[in-house]
């Protein structure tokens, strides 16, 4: 029995990569591809595709014995493709919602390999309008982006100076 669970052990930890996790960013609508950094994969070769968010965990995709399945989560409906030779996880059109911890676990040849990708999808951020008032108090508006604060500001000032150097 305690040959069983030393080898259960040294398998299980000697396998893994601990604390490895790689950060990826994505913007919402694209493309993500997450490669496990596996030369190719044969038929006896497999993988499980795991999303986490908010302590609750679900399959994405997995790769058995040739076989491949997709469906296992309806967030992930028509959106998810797995590549038969390198087990990498593709989703298409990502969403914010689509954040999280994605894990590839990895079976080959009796050894398992632990790969954790924390993904982190944003929100395109729009381009600043700016609209100038021909008033007297020279009102200037910005929307979406407090970035070019300073650039308004200065717009404000110049068309200020403007104005007095014209009386």
């Amino acid at each position: 029995m305690w040959l069983f669970i030393m080898f259960f052990i040294t398998v299980k930890v000697g396998s893994s990569e601990i604390g490895n996790i790689t950060t990826v960013k994505v913007q919402e609508g694209n493309v993500l591809v997450l490669n496990p950094r596996v030369e190719h994969f044969k038929k006896d070769h497999q993988i499980l595709w795991t999303f986490s968010k908010s302590n609750q965990s679900t399959r994405v995709a997995q790769l058995y014995h040739g076989n491949m399945f997709t469906h296992y989560d309806n967030r992930f409906s028509d959106r998810v493709q797995l590549e038969e030779h390198t087990g990498a996880l593709n989703i298409s059109n990502i969403s914010t919602d689509d954040s999280g911890l994605y894990e590839a676990l990895i079976v080959i040849n009796k050894q398992i390999t632990k790969r954790e990708y924390k993904v982190d999808a944003y929100a395109p951020v729009s381009v600043p309008v700016i609209i100038i008032s021909n008033s007297s108090s020279s009102l200037v508006s910005v929307h979406q982006s407090t970035a070019f604060l300073s650039l308004c500001l200065q717009v404000l000032l110049y068309s200020n100076v403007k104005e007095l150097s014209s009386l």
